[in-house]
């Protein structure tokens, strides 16, 4: 029986684009709360970030893994905290700084709530070209150094100066070791402490719940979702998904535009907790 349903938030719960969920699922999810089956996002965005996603509904991530794995939360309390070394990130900014269209983003509190990403090692002209083609809307600041304070999300923004995806990857873990770097989308990465991923941090969630991994459903669609992809056995990739998301995935359903997740979540929960028969 499912008892917990994790999901990617950008490309999975709301499509490139969007600003916030739809209000079906907003439903399927109060659907799952109500039939006692809890959900969370499992996301790259941290938790500041969320109310305006789910449109000042803060039911609807009391629970979940936030920042990558870098801030879990159960009923809402925080449980489980990793900021950023500094230092690391820093020389990673050092080393992007003068390639071209490469620098490194930080979120930091806007004071309204939210978030802004601070750009370290960016012109303003790089500035705004990232704005223009980066695959989700932020509100990028220049930074002149690391502020003072606990750092739980970046990511490092690349071009083709340093290659593909897997060559710019490898780049930069060579020059900053103490980092891993996952794609959820072209020319972006986000940054994790090496060796720790969403999936690690959903471990330690379902530990303090008192689940197993077959209790839990996990919704994706990008290549930071493969190590859910992998460790989970129930695991649905919408169909705009990356290849290796669509290959690494148990069940495809449809996209994110089509609310697939939503349609799903609401017929475990019409179920009390039964995965559809179509996926047994």
């Amino acid at each position: 029986m499912i008892k917990l349903v994790l999901s990617d938030m950008d490309g999975t719960l709301v499509p490139f684009g969007h600003d916030a969920v739809s209000d079906r699922t907003r439903a399927a999810i109060h659907r799952l709360l109500d039939a006692g089956i809890a959900f969370g996002p499992a996301s790259g965005r941290e938790v500041d970030e969320l109310l305006g996603f789910f449109q000042g509904d803060g039911e609807c991530f009391r629970t979940g893994v936030f920042a990558n794995g870098k801030i879990v939360c159960l009923g809402g309390e925080t449980i489980y905290e990793r900021p950023i070394d500094p230092d690391a990130l820093r020389r990673l900014a050092g080393f992007m700084g003068p390639l071209e269209d490469c620098f490194v983003l930080v979120a930091l509190p806007d004071g309204r709530g939210g978030v802004y990403f601070g750009s370290l090692g960016a012109t303003k002209d790089e500035i705004d070209r990232a704005s223009k083609t980066l695959p989700v809307k932020l509100e990028l600041r220049w930074l002149p150094d690391i502020p003072d304070q606990p750092i739980f999300l970046a990511n490092a923004v690349y071009s083709p100066v340093l290659g593909d995806k897997d060559a710019a990857a490898h780049r930069l873990h060579e020059v900053v070791p103490e980092f891993d770097f996952v794609a959820p989308a072209p020319g972006w990465f986000d940054v994790l402490p090496h060796g720790w991923s969403k999936a690690d941090a959903a471990d330690l969630l379902l530990r303090e719940m008192g689940l197993t991994p077959d209790q839990v459903v996990f919704f994706g669609d990008s290549d930071n979702d493969l190590t859910m992809l992998h460790r989970l056995p129930q695991t649905f990739v919408v169909s705009n998904g990356s290849p290796l998301a669509l290959g690494a995935g148990r069940w495809h359903i449809g996209s994110a535009d089509e609310d697939a997740p939503a349609q799903v979540m609401e017929a475990i929960a019409a179920s009390g907790g039964q995965l559809p028969p179509e996926f047994c």
